[in-house]
């Protein structure tokens, strides 16, 4: 396996940081919507902090960006996360299903992050965005997410792709890619920069 660079982030200086306020409505929001439809598998604080946690990790290595385009966006790990923390950056939503995808609209309306367009649809369906960087957690594997998504990846632009240990090696795929990979406890992340 290529070498893995480990990350480390101090929570407690999230904690202190102006956004963390914004990212705990957030997380009361999705602990309401959570008990009423089925938007994530995080069912109380706990476990909806964890994955807040887990989208700030690329905050430690992403180098600046000026839009992303989240793909399978669901309760919002990470784009909705990684919109909070990036204010000066434009984040694309694309959420295929109807009840995730209303979640992640009022999100955005009752957390006023102007920085976020909701789209309801499929990867493979859009031709009218572009962004210079991808991010994808718990989607598909990372051949189909490539075919399906590259298309919206602007030249140079980068893949961020959250991986488990059982599907890390996937970054062997990713031909024409500068990759990088980056671990925290059990979490990889592939960050590929496309070389053309």
């Amino acid at each position: 396996m290529k070498e893995c660079k480990e990350i480390k982030i101090d929570i407690e200086i999230i904690k202190q940081d102006s956004k963390f306020s914004t990212l705990e409505s957030y997380a009361n929001l999705v602990l309401k919507w959570a008990k009423i439809h089925n938007i994530t598998g995080a069912k109380n604080l706990d476990s909806i902090h964890k994955e807040i946690f887990d989208s700030l990790l690329p905050t430690a290595f992403l180098k600046p960006f000026e839009n992303c385009i989240d793909i399978g966006s669901g309760a919002g790990f990470p784009g909705v996360i990684l919109a909070i923390f990036y204010p000066d950056s434009f984040f694309y939503l694309l959420e295929p299903r109807a009840k995730r995808a209303a979640f992640l609209q009022h999100i955005s309306l009752e957390l006023k992050l102007e920085n976020i367009e909701v789209i309801k649809d499929f990867s493979y369906n859009i031709n009218n965005i572009k962004a210079n960087l991808i991010t994808s957690r718990a989607v598909c594997n990372t051949s189909l997410l490539i075919k399906d998504s590259l298309h919206l990846l602007q030249p140079n632009g980068c893949y961020l792709l959250f991986k488990g240990e059982n599907s890390i090696n996937e970054y062997k795929t990713l031909n024409n890619f500068d990759v990088e990979i980056f671990k925290h406890d059990k979490r990889f992340f592939i960050y590929a920069k496309r070389e053309y």
